[in-house]
Protein backbone atom coordinates (compact mmCIF):
# COMPACT_ATOMS: atom_id res chain seq x y z
CA UNK A 1 0.00 0.00 0.00
CA UNK A 2 1.08 3.45 -0.96
CA UNK A 3 1.78 6.45 1.35
CA UNK A 4 -1.80 7.84 2.28
CA UNK A 5 -2.58 11.18 1.32
CA UNK A 6 -3.09 13.66 4.42
CA UNK A 7 -5.18 17.18 4.48
CA UNK A 8 -3.07 19.87 2.52
CA UNK A 9 -0.95 22.43 4.90
CA UNK A 10 0.26 26.10 4.20
CA UNK A 11 3.49 26.10 2.16
CA UNK A 12 6.35 26.00 4.53
CA UNK A 13 9.90 25.18 4.57
CA UNK A 14 11.00 22.45 6.81
CA UNK A 15 13.24 24.49 9.11
CA UNK A 16 9.89 26.45 10.49
CA UNK A 17 8.39 23.13 11.41
CA UNK A 18 8.77 22.85 15.29
CA UNK A 19 8.16 19.05 15.08
CA UNK A 20 10.39 18.50 12.56
CA UNK A 21 14.02 20.10 12.60
CA UNK A 22 17.11 18.37 12.18
CA UNK A 23 19.00 15.67 14.31
CA UNK A 24 22.81 17.01 15.06
CA UNK A 25 23.94 13.81 16.02
CA UNK A 26 26.27 11.94 14.36
CA UNK A 27 25.06 8.14 14.55
CA UNK A 28 21.35 9.35 14.76
CA UNK A 29 18.97 8.92 12.06
CA UNK A 30 15.75 10.03 13.61
CA UNK A 31 13.90 10.29 16.99
CA UNK A 32 10.37 9.93 17.66
CA UNK A 33 8.98 11.31 20.65
CA UNK A 34 12.28 10.30 22.26
CA UNK A 35 12.69 6.64 20.47
CA UNK A 36 16.17 6.90 18.80
CA UNK A 37 16.65 5.06 15.43
CA UNK A 38 20.58 4.78 14.81
CA UNK A 39 22.42 4.77 11.58
CA UNK A 40 23.17 1.39 12.25
CA UNK A 41 19.90 0.52 13.14
CA UNK A 42 19.01 1.89 9.68
CA UNK A 43 20.95 0.54 7.73
CA UNK A 44 19.82 -2.41 8.99
CA UNK A 45 16.45 -2.18 8.22
CA UNK A 46 17.00 -0.69 4.75
CA UNK A 47 19.17 -3.90 3.80
CA UNK A 48 22.79 -2.04 4.02
CA UNK A 49 20.95 -0.17 0.79
CA UNK A 50 22.99 2.64 -0.70
CA UNK A 51 19.92 3.99 -2.55
CA UNK A 52 19.06 7.08 -1.21
CA UNK A 53 15.40 6.34 -2.24
CA UNK A 54 15.33 2.99 -0.46
CA UNK A 55 16.78 4.38 2.82
CA UNK A 56 14.43 7.49 2.64
CA UNK A 57 11.40 4.90 2.62
CA UNK A 58 12.59 2.97 5.21
CA UNK A 59 13.18 5.83 7.23
CA UNK A 60 9.56 7.10 6.84
CA UNK A 61 8.02 3.77 7.55
CA UNK A 62 9.83 3.63 10.86
CA UNK A 63 9.15 7.21 11.82
CA UNK A 64 5.12 6.11 11.24
CA UNK A 65 5.23 3.37 12.71
CA UNK A 66 6.78 4.73 15.92
CA UNK A 67 4.60 7.99 15.79
CA UNK A 68 1.08 5.77 15.81
CA UNK A 69 2.24 2.86 18.19
CA UNK A 70 5.03 4.60 20.51
CA UNK A 71 6.83 1.34 20.29
CA UNK A 72 10.20 0.68 18.00
CA UNK A 73 10.55 -2.68 20.31
CA UNK A 74 11.28 -5.47 17.89
CA UNK A 75 12.27 -3.56 14.21
CA UNK A 76 15.55 -5.81 13.78
CA UNK A 77 14.67 -6.26 9.64
CA UNK A 78 12.66 -5.05 7.01
CA UNK A 79 10.23 -7.74 7.15
CA UNK A 80 9.76 -6.69 10.79
CA UNK A 81 9.30 -3.12 9.85
CA UNK A 82 6.90 -4.00 6.48
CA UNK A 83 4.55 -6.04 8.98
CA UNK A 84 5.26 -3.83 11.86
CA UNK A 85 3.45 -0.90 9.27
CA UNK A 86 0.66 -3.17 8.04
CA UNK A 87 -0.56 -4.54 11.81
CA UNK A 88 -0.09 -0.21 13.23
CA UNK A 89 -2.06 0.42 10.27
CA UNK A 90 -4.96 -2.47 10.47
CA UNK A 91 -5.13 -1.88 14.19
CA UNK A 92 -6.21 1.93 13.62
CA UNK A 93 -8.50 1.20 11.03
CA UNK A 94 -10.40 -0.56 13.72
CA UNK A 95 -11.10 2.93 15.17
CA UNK A 96 -13.42 3.03 12.37
CA UNK A 97 -15.44 0.03 12.39
CA UNK A 98 -17.51 -0.23 8.86
CA UNK A 99 -16.28 3.73 8.00
CA UNK A 100 -15.39 1.99 4.27
CA UNK A 101 -18.87 0.65 4.31
CA UNK A 102 -20.53 3.62 2.60
CA UNK A 103 -17.30 4.42 0.04
CA UNK A 104 -17.85 0.82 -1.36
CA UNK A 105 -21.71 1.37 -1.52
CA UNK A 106 -21.28 4.20 -3.90
CA UNK A 107 -20.59 1.90 -6.08
CA UNK A 108 -19.94 2.52 -9.99
CA UNK A 109 -20.12 6.36 -8.63
CA UNK A 110 -17.36 6.04 -6.41
CA UNK A 111 -16.15 2.88 -4.95
CA UNK A 112 -12.18 2.67 -5.57
CA UNK A 113 -12.78 -1.16 -6.41
CA UNK A 114 -15.84 -3.27 -7.41
CA UNK A 115 -17.02 -6.63 -6.75
CA UNK A 116 -19.11 -8.36 -8.74
CA UNK A 117 -21.09 -11.32 -9.29
CA UNK A 118 -22.43 -11.85 -13.26
CA UNK A 119 -23.69 -14.49 -15.18
CA UNK A 120 -23.93 -14.40 -19.39
CA UNK A 121 -26.89 -15.73 -20.79
CA UNK A 122 -27.87 -17.99 -23.43
CA UNK A 123 -30.08 -16.35 -26.05
CA UNK A 124 -32.99 -18.65 -25.01
CA UNK A 125 -32.65 -17.05 -21.61
CA UNK A 126 -33.79 -13.75 -21.00
CA UNK A 127 -32.46 -11.47 -18.13
CA UNK A 128 -35.85 -10.92 -16.71
CA UNK A 129 -36.71 -14.38 -16.31
CA UNK A 130 -33.25 -14.48 -14.28
CA UNK A 131 -34.00 -11.46 -12.53
CA UNK A 132 -37.88 -13.06 -11.05
CA UNK A 133 -36.15 -16.23 -10.26
CA UNK A 134 -33.60 -14.24 -7.99
CA UNK A 135 -36.88 -11.98 -6.54
CA UNK A 136 -38.57 -15.06 -5.86
CA UNK A 137 -35.55 -16.23 -3.88
CA UNK A 138 -33.24 -18.03 -5.50
CA UNK A 139 -29.56 -17.45 -5.10
CA UNK A 140 -26.97 -15.84 -7.75
CA UNK A 141 -24.83 -18.90 -6.95
CA UNK A 142 -27.66 -21.70 -8.02
CA UNK A 143 -28.85 -19.20 -10.88
CA UNK A 144 -25.25 -18.86 -12.31
CA UNK A 145 -24.95 -22.37 -12.41
CA UNK A 146 -27.97 -23.29 -13.88
CA UNK A 147 -27.40 -20.13 -16.62
CA UNK A 148 -24.09 -19.20 -16.87
CA UNK A 149 -22.67 -19.92 -20.80
CA UNK A 150 -19.18 -19.75 -19.29
CA UNK A 151 -18.11 -22.84 -17.39
CA UNK A 152 -15.99 -20.63 -14.94
CA UNK A 153 -18.57 -18.70 -13.85
CA UNK A 154 -21.08 -20.92 -13.23
CA UNK A 155 -18.62 -23.13 -11.12
CA UNK A 156 -17.87 -20.34 -9.21
CA UNK A 157 -21.42 -18.67 -8.54
CA UNK A 158 -20.84 -16.13 -10.66
CA UNK A 159 -17.93 -14.62 -9.04
CA UNK A 160 -15.56 -11.85 -11.49
CA UNK A 161 -12.02 -12.41 -10.74
CA UNK A 162 -9.19 -10.86 -11.84
CA UNK A 163 -6.29 -12.42 -13.62
CA UNK A 164 -4.26 -12.96 -10.36
CA UNK A 165 -7.68 -14.37 -8.32
CA UNK A 166 -8.77 -11.80 -6.49
CA UNK A 167 -12.64 -10.59 -5.89
CA UNK A 168 -12.67 -7.26 -5.85
CA UNK A 169 -10.77 -5.23 -9.21
CA UNK A 170 -10.08 -1.46 -9.31
CA UNK A 171 -12.74 0.35 -10.67
CA UNK A 172 -10.65 1.61 -13.70
CA UNK A 173 -9.71 -1.84 -14.93
CA UNK A 174 -13.23 -2.82 -16.22
CA UNK A 175 -14.16 -2.99 -19.59
CA UNK A 176 -15.51 0.95 -19.76
CA UNK A 177 -18.98 -0.60 -21.79
CA UNK A 178 -19.57 -2.58 -18.75
CA UNK A 179 -19.78 0.32 -16.30
CA UNK A 180 -21.54 2.31 -19.03
CA UNK A 181 -24.08 -0.41 -19.28
CA UNK A 182 -24.07 -0.72 -15.41
CA UNK A 183 -24.49 3.55 -15.06
CA UNK A 184 -27.83 3.07 -17.96
CA UNK A 185 -28.72 -0.03 -15.87
CA UNK A 186 -28.99 1.97 -12.52
CA UNK A 187 -27.19 -1.00 -11.06
CA UNK A 188 -26.44 0.11 -7.07
CA UNK A 189 -24.83 -2.30 -4.77
CA UNK A 190 -26.88 -5.56 -3.91
CA UNK A 191 -29.55 -5.34 -6.91
CA UNK A 192 -29.09 -7.67 -9.62
CA UNK A 193 -29.65 -5.75 -13.03
CA UNK A 194 -29.90 -7.43 -16.49
CA UNK A 195 -27.84 -5.78 -19.63
CA UNK A 196 -26.75 -6.12 -22.83
CA UNK A 197 -23.05 -6.10 -23.58
CA UNK A 198 -22.71 -6.35 -27.42
CA UNK A 199 -24.63 -8.92 -28.43
CA UNK A 200 -24.87 -11.19 -24.83
CA UNK A 201 -27.34 -10.37 -22.61
CA UNK A 202 -25.70 -10.54 -18.93
CA UNK A 203 -27.18 -10.05 -15.33
CA UNK A 204 -24.39 -8.31 -12.88
CA UNK A 205 -24.63 -8.09 -9.64
CA UNK A 206 -22.84 -5.61 -7.54
CA UNK A 207 -21.75 -7.74 -4.56
CA UNK A 208 -23.40 -6.23 -1.14
CA UNK A 209 -20.58 -5.28 1.41
CA UNK A 210 -21.55 -7.83 3.71
CA UNK A 211 -20.84 -10.53 1.66
CA UNK A 212 -17.19 -9.48 1.10
CA UNK A 213 -14.24 -10.56 3.02
CA UNK A 214 -11.89 -7.86 2.58
CA UNK A 215 -8.05 -7.94 2.71
CA UNK A 216 -6.50 -5.36 4.97
CA UNK A 217 -5.12 -3.51 1.87
CA UNK A 218 -8.92 -3.40 1.05
CA UNK A 219 -10.22 -2.03 4.62
CA UNK A 220 -7.20 0.75 4.28
CA UNK A 221 -7.99 2.14 0.72
CA UNK A 222 -11.83 2.32 1.95
CA UNK A 223 -11.15 3.99 4.79
CA UNK A 224 -8.32 6.30 3.32
CA UNK A 225 -10.02 9.48 4.04
CA UNK A 226 -10.37 8.67 8.12
CA UNK A 227 -7.37 6.57 8.41
CA UNK A 228 -5.54 10.03 6.81
CA UNK A 229 -7.17 12.31 9.00
CA UNK A 230 -5.99 9.80 11.98
CA UNK A 231 -2.25 9.75 10.80
CA UNK A 232 -2.06 13.45 10.56
CA UNK A 233 -3.54 13.60 14.35
CA UNK A 234 -0.50 11.41 15.25
CA UNK A 235 1.91 13.25 13.34
CA UNK A 236 0.95 16.32 14.84
CA UNK A 237 1.37 15.33 17.85
CA UNK A 238 4.74 13.64 17.48
CA UNK A 239 8.13 15.31 18.01
CA UNK A 240 9.24 14.23 15.04
CA UNK A 241 13.08 14.67 14.02
CA UNK A 242 15.78 13.87 11.30
CA UNK A 243 19.28 14.05 10.63
CA UNK A 244 19.93 16.65 7.96
CA UNK A 245 21.77 14.36 6.93
CA UNK A 246 19.23 12.13 5.91
CA UNK A 247 16.90 14.24 4.89
CA UNK A 248 13.72 16.18 6.38
CA UNK A 249 10.25 14.87 7.50
CA UNK A 250 7.20 16.43 5.76
CA UNK A 251 4.29 15.17 7.94
CA UNK A 252 1.42 16.12 4.93
CA UNK A 253 3.06 13.86 2.94
CA UNK A 254 4.17 11.27 5.74
CA UNK A 255 7.61 10.84 4.32
CA UNK A 256 11.27 11.63 4.59
CA UNK A 257 11.93 14.33 1.58
CA UNK A 258 15.51 15.48 0.89
CA UNK A 259 16.64 18.02 2.68
CA UNK A 260 15.01 22.01 1.50
CA UNK A 261 12.36 20.37 0.18
CA UNK A 262 9.17 23.22 0.30
CA UNK A 263 6.93 20.48 2.50
CA UNK A 264 3.14 21.16 3.44
CA UNK A 265 1.58 20.34 -0.45
CA UNK A 266 -0.35 17.12 -0.06
CA UNK A 267 0.34 14.37 -2.79
CA UNK A 268 -2.68 13.57 -5.37
CA UNK A 269 -5.39 12.03 -3.89
CA UNK A 270 -5.70 8.61 -6.11
CA UNK A 271 -5.25 5.44 -4.55
CA UNK A 272 -3.98 2.64 -6.20
CA UNK A 273 -6.28 -0.58 -6.66
CA UNK A 274 -5.78 -3.12 -3.79
CA UNK A 275 -5.65 -5.94 -5.81
CA UNK A 276 -4.65 -6.44 -9.51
Amino acid sequence: MRRLALSAGALVVAASFSSCSSVGKGSTAAEVNGHRLSTDELATLSNDSSDVKVIRDTLSTWIEVVAVTNDPSGLTSADELAARKQTALADLLERFGDSGRAIYELGIDGSPFLCLRAIPLDAAVTGASVLQELAAGTTFTDAAGAYSVDETLASSGGLVKSEKGFECIASSEFNPALIAALGESDAVVGKPVAMQLGEQEVVVLLRPYDELTLSNAERLQLSANDLGGALDERYDAAEISVSSRLGQWDATQGRVVATGTVIGVAPATTLPAPTG
